[in-house]
């Protein structure tokens, strides 16, 4: 296969891959009732999966880079097509936690090896569209997961959900078992890995501040994804159906943006788009906080901002991530992917501390000025590794 339809092969993965993360969210109520559980259970269906992806990062990461790409996600692509017929199966919730969390396992594989193979096949200016790509595909899994589980729930229950997800996943395992490619390269590193393999990847300085960069877009995403229904409902006193559309118009921008950063990337060259687009999403949380109770349509503005700015920045991290490890690349965006899901995992917690405390002046108040803070610190990150450089 060529590099454009290892790209399309990797995307489709990656989409269907996300629905196991989102497709059953409409339905966890009835979940909740044929299992006979209580909520708490039932949403620790959600969370273990997360858990166990955010885990297995660091640890899929340095396999991928000794062992390599498909070697690593054929395995992981057959526990996690195993665990999806055990979903399906599961005849109580203690199994369904069960086949949940090696689900989680077997997804993470996907992620980490999408985004390493795109870095080993595409270079410049066609890397950083590749990852626009990519970026686009893991989009559209959080934006038609939820529609599309609430009609496949709605016409056969939760069985007939973790039955579209077992079948995808064979199918998933079959195509990428046939035509996926090995790409790792003799540059790759080969060598046994070691714990200071993480603290290397730590302290090379542009690593290091994409790193921080994802923690904390992730954290103000994940506010944003909490705030939007409370401030709607108790706020505008929007229905349930009105929320679920702003969250769509949220994607579709997203989607649409992160297809354009390939153009900063060009003009201004991936560090510097780094910066300017970190900066602009800080600029835009500034800006939802002053406008959120203002008025419906100057939120729905300032919604579609944030999620431009958001969306625009995310490919520039996994292309200088790409660019800035070559030997430990799956390594890097483990350790990256990981501290990004952590930012998912506080975001909600801390954003609802602090909108309780303040309300949206509050809660996107103290996130911009964590990105403001993250920007800065990867601005002098990167003009010390320009120096250095240059010395």
């Amino acid at each position: 296969m060529n590099a454009k339809k290892v790209l399309m092969l990797l995307g489709i993965t990656i989409l269907f891959g996300t629905f196991a993360q989102n497709l059953f969210m409409p339905i966890l109520p009835a979940m909740q009732q044929e299992f006979q559980t209580s909520a708490l259970l039932v949403n620790l269906t959600i969370s273990l999966f997360t858990v166990m992806l955010a885990v297995m990062q660091i640890v899929y990461g340095p396999l991928v880079d000794q062992y390599g790409r498909k070697k690593i996600l054929i395995p992981a692509l057959v526990l996690y097509a195993l665990a999806s017929i055990g979903c399906y199966l599961a005849d109580s919730i203690d199994m369904l936690l069960v086949f949940r969390a090696l689900q989680g396992i077997g997804f993470a594989a996907i992620p980490i090896v999408a985004a390493t193979m795109i870095g080993d096949l595409f270079e410049g200016s066609d890397r950083a569209s590749a990852m626009g790509t990519y970026q686009m595909m893991l989009a559209i899994g959080p934006a038609i997961g939820p529609l599309l589980g609430g009609w496949i729930g709605g016409a056969g229950g939760h069985t007939a959900v973790f039955a579209f997800l077992a079948a995808t996943a064979v199918l998933l395992l079959a195509g990428n078992g046939l035509l996926l490619p090995e790409t790792k390269s003799s540059q790759s590193s080969s060598r046994r890995f070691q714990l200071s393999g993480y603290l290397a990847v730590c302290r090379q300085p542009t690593g290091l501040s994409v790193i921080l960069l994802g923690f904390s877009q992730m954290f103000t995403y994940y506010c944003f994804l909490l705030f939007i229904p409370v401030q709607l409902t108790s706020y505008y006193h929007l229905s349930a159906d009105k929320i679920g559309l702003l969250y769509l118009l949220a994607s579709v921008v997203f989607m649409i943006s992160s297809k354009q950063a390939i153009r900063l990337q060009k003009r201004w060259g991936s560090r510097k788009a780094l910066l300017w687009t970190a900066g602009m999403h800080a600029m835009a949380t500034f800006f939802l906080m002053v406008t959120a109770n203002v008025s419906l349509p100057l939120l729905v503005a300032s919604s579609a901002l944030f999620a431009f700015a958001l969306g625009i920045g995310m490919p520039v991290h996994t292309t200088l991530l790409s660019e800035v490890y070559e030997q430990e690349r799956a390594t890097a965006i483990g350790v990256y992917n990981l501290i990004r899901y952590l930012g998912m995992a506080v975001g909600p917690i801390a954003g609802a501390a602090l909108y309780g405390a303040g309300g949206a002046f509050l809660e996107f108040g103290g996130a911009g000025i964590l990105l403001v803070l993250a920007t800065l610190l990867a601005k002098k990150q990167i003009g010390a590794a320009a120096a250095n450089r240059s010395v």
